[in-house]
């Protein structure tokens, strides 16, 4: 009953996370190995759960949508397509090499958090930049289908400098393409991965009230303060996974 419930806690705080900044595999990925579940198997499972949370931001994020569905359903085409390779490397990856590389991924999105954002205005109007810009939308992608810790503050970073748009428009825009990258990479660990399946109902719920609420802050709460609390706890994370992997 206590693991349950401490489930359903941080699939909550999770999925808040995720509809704010894009966190759900990052806090959920060392809640699931403290548990038990190897660490291939913890991804598979995170990433088919954060089904509850696209569902939950995407409904809540329709606002925001409005008048940019054109712009979200290209960069959602472009970032599922990549997120497909992606999850086609993780099923062919061994417990010890994910384990071992899983730090690295940790430790380059809680730099991306804490590096400070310069206003670029402007920018996104050069032909180099918004080529840069779909690169990067597509090689996010590819890492959200491999393991995808961190991967909504990568994909909040990039936009924020490919599109000319408020953070609460793109942060709906990259909800709306992560719940396609996950729902596309969860169909294809649920039927290669060892998936977790007796969790998954527990984090479905809280990652969808958590998903929901997450858009609803975003309107609120400076996110400046919020990414820098993250970025700390992404810091000593990655230190701590680093040393139970290679220490």
């Amino acid at each position: 009953m206590a693991s349950m419930l401490y489930l359903l806690l941080m699939s909550l705080i999770a999925g808040v996370l995720n509809g704010i900044v894009g966190m759900a595999a990052l806090t959920l990925y060392p809640v699931l190995l403290s548990i038990g579940i190897a660490p291939v198997s913890a991804n598979a499972t995170i990433t088919i759960s954060q089904m509850g949370s696209g569902i939950g931001t995407l409904l809540s994020s329709f606002k925001e949508l409005k008048h940019h569905w054109k712009q979200a359903i290209l960069i959602a085409l472009i970032n599922t397509s990549a997120g497909i390779l992606g999850a086609l490397l993780l099923i062919h990856s061994s417990d010890a090499d994910f384990k071992k590389v899983v730090p690295l991924f940790i430790l380059l999105a809680a730099i991306m958090i804490l590096l400070p954002k310069k206003q670029r205005e402007g920018l996104t109007k050069s032909p180099w930049v918004k080529a840069m810009g779909w690169i990067s939308i597509f090689l996010v992608g590819l890492y959200i289908g491999y393991f995808g810790a961190g991967a909504g503050l990568l994909m909040i970073a990039v936009l924020s400098r490919a599109l000319n748009e408020k953070y609460a428009t793109y942060n709906a825009i990259r909800n709306f393409a992560t719940f396609l990258n996950n729902g596309v990479a969860g169909i294809l660990f649920a039927f290669t991965m060892p998936v977790h399946w007796v969790v998954i109902p527990i984090l479905l719920v809280g990652l969808f009230a958590g998903g929901f609420l997450g858009p609803i802050v975003v309107r609120h709460v400076p996110q400046n303060k919020i990414e820098r609390y993250v970025g700390i706890f992404a810091l000593m994370l990655s230190t701590v996974l680093a040393w139970q992997a290679w220490g």
